[in-house]
């Protein structure tokens, strides 16, 4: 293998030139941000009763949540009864022209589903019918987000609209709010949780219909939680639901964001023994499977991203590997092309799609964006990594270095790495992971290589290609990567180098200037660093340059990436405010007009800097390991050094 350094050196001189969520969520899809996903209710309604919809983060679901939980919603007033929505719709006049056209398109037919008996009957507060036009929203404080822009649940499917808009009690539970410091911080913020979603409903204490021993039953969780056991606390859900149910004489809507997040957080929480690990998972899923079992619970939606196995009866919906779930769930490209066109970004879009984009719908191939992401791009105007999950895994890292997962991890990359089966992860598996992470005398071999693939992939590390391979979606993933798995440490293995090799590369780069010797030192210091292990493509190059580099954050940025228009990869690297130096990599050979594209990288990325360098390095396969030959070019003189 011959790896070809070619150098063009320029310099230049730098030119001189409960209601806040509600209330949040109405002003949002009033703005250019907002992009309509409101027929997933649609979707909750036509399909299984209880379901747990897996994305991974950054994909919408707390907001596609929040939107549920305002559509179901009901209204109450002051005594406790439920506004009777149905008989205000009538007096609507937004509602009943969109109720009018739809049925003049249906020939006044309709295919919708109907409410249901159970879905109907519920105790209402008397309402005046007679009351003036567009007084809608004096009653029903939720109906401005879905007609004020008017949503597709409501355009498109009015009759259903009206059967089930704040029809129903809901239990909106945040996981996320648990802490898991401790296993007295668990369940201190457990049993809090469970009181505050008690105080949600205090109107219950007004019932005629729930019996004294009930209400008592319900201060008990409100106020008195301290003298209950956590086990006991579980219950709460379940008891919350049913009074629900019992009063309003309608089943209840429970929803639970975030679940997966304590589970998560205790797996790699080094302060809880295994003891402490397994009854915090044991608590929530016992919360979950209660609620999912209870005949009072007319719908059931979890969210998350581990596919954690809670309890029969809870069906599984991964967003990637459903029919439908993709066009709720993250961006599609019609959403892009609609929101670049809002703000102006028309000519952007592929850059977006280089950053956000590439996961897959396993059924029909439809490529997804980040939604966090890309409306962060739009809002700023700026391509940059918006994701940092790595954060959430550097406590498995000593499982991914290259002798146990770090070779898998890198081959995804090249879309070589198979995940054949994808399960919902049982207990004894978190269990044993997690002593692999934290007993440090323990021999095992083990290297649970599945497991950790499908957390990683459940997580947005990865989107499946081609049936079972993972494969890195976009840029932006690709830099979490990096971040969560290369570092010198990890190199000095791979690479069978000393601290002193990374040190005499990264004093190179110090070392640039615009004599010859500064870049043979440089080419020098490369040779060295892949003199036991050659990389097998400009990829793996790239991360290892731009890993090594940032490794003792001498240099004020240092990022790397594919460029869009061929297959070379760049490193950059700003070494102060006087250089700034664009490392491209390509497999072949290297020649001025594959220079010219690197050096006006550099004139685009270091604007401001006096000097800028451009290097291009040129991999290709020839002899045995070790041998390289390196060329570079300095002032139209040419010089070759083998080694």
């Amino acid at each position: 293998m011959i790896l070809v350094l070619e150098l063009l050196v320029i310099f230049i001189s730098v030119v001189s030139n409960t209601d806040g969520e509600s209330g949040i969520l109405k002003n949002l899809a009033q703005t250019s941000s907002f992009i309509d996903k409101s027929l997933l209710i649609k979707y909750i309604l036509d399909g299984r009763r209880h379901i747990y919809i897996e994305a991974p983060p950054g994909f919408g679901k707390t907001t596609n949540l929040q939107l549920v939980q305002d559509f179901f919603t009901m209204e109450i007033d002051s005594y406790g009864y439920s506004i009777n929505a149905g008989k205000l719709l009538k007096t609507d006049k937004i509602f009943q022209d969109v109720l009018q056209k739809y049925r003049e398109r249906h020939e006044n037919t309709s295919t919708e589903r109907t409410a249901s008996k159970n879905e109907t009957v519920s105790e209402s507060a008397p309402v005046n019918v007679t009351k003036p036009i567009n007084a809608v929203g004096d009653y029903l404080k939720n109906y401005v987000t879905f007609s004020k822009p008017r949503l597709k649940i409501l355009e498109d499917w009015p009759e259903l609209f009206e059967s089930h808009f704040a029809r129903y009690p809901v239990l909106m539970v945040d996981f996320g709010v648990l802490s898991t410091d401790s296993y007295l911080d668990y369940e201190s913020s457990f049993t809090i949780m469970v009181s505050r979603l008690f105080e949600q409903f205090n109107y219950l204490l007004l019932s005629k219909r729930l019996t004294k021993l009930t209400k008592d039953e319900f201060l008990l969780f409100r106020d008195g939680y301290k003298e209950l056991s956590i086990g006991e606390v579980a219950l709460g859900g379940e008891k919350l639901v049913h009074q629900l149910s019992y009063h309003h004489q309608q089943k209840a809507i429970v929803l639970v964001d975030n679940f997966d997040i304590p589970i998560r957080k205790a797996l790699f929480a080094q302060k809880l023994d295994d003891e402490s690990f397994t009854r915090i998972v044991e608590n929530v899923c016992r919360f979950v499977k209660l609620l999912v079992k209870s005949e009072d619970v007319f719908r059931t939606v979890v969210t998350g991203n581990l596919r954690i196995n809670i309890t029969d009866g809870l069906v599984h919906l991964p967003v990637f590997e459903d029919k439908f779930l993709h066009q709720y769930y993250g961006l599609i490209e019609d959403d892009v092309f609609e929101l670049a066109r809002r703000f102006n970004k028309e000519k952007h879009i592929a850059e977006v799609r280089t950053w956000y984009s590439g996961y897959r719908s396993e059924r029909k191939g439809h490529n997804i964006y980040n939604t966090r992401s890309t409306l962060s791009y739009f809002q700023t105007g700026q391509l940059k990594p918006y994701r940092n999950e790595s954060v959430n895994f550097k406590t498995m890292k000593t499982l991914l270095n290259f002798e146990r997962l770090g070779r898998e991890i890198e081959d995804a990359f090249d879309n070589k790495t198979r995940l054949l089966i994808r399960q919902k992860i049982p207990l004894r598996a978190l269990e044993q992971l997690r002593r692999s992470i934290f007993e440090l005398k323990q021999t095992s071999s083990v290297v649970h290589r599945d497991l950790i693939l499908q957390i990683l992939l459940d997580h947005g590390f990865y989107t499946v290609y081609d049936g079972n391979r993972l494969s890195v979606p976009n840029l932006e993933t690709k830099l979490d990567i990096n971040n969560l798995i290369f570092d010198r440490a990890y190199y000095i293995t791979k690479l069978n180098i000393t601290n002193q090799t990374i040190d005499d590369f990264v004093q190179s780069i110090e070392r640039i200037t615009g004599e010859e010797a500064s870049l043979h030192n440089f080419s020098v210091a490369v040779t060295e660093l892949f003199k036991y292990r050659l990389p097998r493509g400009t990829r793996e190059l790239a991360h290892t340059l731009l890993t090594l580099a940032a490794d003792d954050s001498k240099f004020s940025i240092q990022s790397g990436w594919g460029t869009l228009e061929s297959d070379r990869q760049d490193v950059l690297v700003r070494r102060s405010t006087e250089m700034g130096i664009v490392i491209g990599i390509l497999t072949g050979s290297v020649t001025d007009d594959a220079l010219k594209p690197v050096f006006d990288r550099c004139l685009q990325e270091f604007p401001e800097c006096k000097s800028r360098v451009a290097i291009l390095l040129g991999l290709k396969s020839r002899g045995s390991l070790g041998d390289l030959e390196v060329l570079y070019a300095f002032d139209n003189r040419t010089r070759v050094d083998t080694r």
